[in-house]
């Protein structure tokens, strides 16, 4: 048994507007994170940066009570709405996205407490990295306001984050090396390391969202 068309399109339709809200706080996370990076390259003091960081995980709550508000929708309607596990694996994106940018944050203030001489240069690309990131966190988002409203568009941002996910693996190789031939100390450079590859892994994750809401758009939308 499956829910009627017309019923399955309104619980579709909450289930989207719940995870725009969960994308727009993922958003707020991730541009903190990214003047988290802009306060280490410029030296700030360390009582700022764990000043942001609080802030961060005080948005990484409000990310998984959403979260859970999605859960307990989805748990109400059951094995009716057939695009269930699609909107629990677009959720779980999201939420891992919000978990990956506290996990940079994390690592930023540890680097200061640490005390590190920092590379100005590999920061400068770790910037450039993080807003490509950035702007592909955005055009998920778009594309996730646009589905069920302009398939146009919708396709569009899909394209759109297909050819930059590939832009951002040229930065992203170009910065590891980078980091490989510099003369950091083995712990540092070992967290620089976590945090590159972190944001290179929220694009991947951004991708395969965009790929599950593909799905979504043609089984429900």
């Amino acid at each position: 048994m499956t829910l009627p068309r017309d019923r399955e399109e309104e619980y579709g339709a909450r289930l989207l507007s719940l995870l725009q809200d969960q994308i727009r706080k993922v958003m707020d996370m991730f541009r903190a994170v990214l003047i988290m990076v802009e306060d280490v390259t410029n030296e700030a003091p360390l009582k700022d940066i764990e000043s942001k960081y609080d802030a961060i995980l005080k948005m990484d709550e409000e990310e998984r009570n959403i979260r859970r508000m999605i859960e307990k929708e989805i748990a109400n309607v059951g094995a009716l709405l057939t695009s269930r596990e699609d909107f629990l694996r677009l959720m779980s994106g999201l939420d891992k996205i919000a978990d990956m940018s506290e996990g940079i944050a994390y690592r930023l203030v540890s680097l200061v407490k640490m005390k590190f001489k920092i590379n100005k240069e590999i920061f400068k690309g770790i910037l450039q990295l993080g807003e490509a990131v950035q702007s592909i966190i955005g055009k998920l988002r778009e594309a996730l306001l646009s589905v069920a409203l302009d398939s146009e568009t919708f396709m569009k941002k899909v394209t759109e984050i297909d050819n930059a996910e590939r832009s951002i693996d040229d930065i992203y190789r170009n910065l590891s090396l980078m980091i490989l031939q510099s003369d950091m100390k083995v712990g540092h450079m070992f967290l620089i390391n976590e945090i590159v590859s972190m944001l290179e892994d929220i694009a991947d994750k951004a991708e395969e969202s965009v790929e599950t809401l593909r799905t979504l758009s043609l089984t429900i939308f």
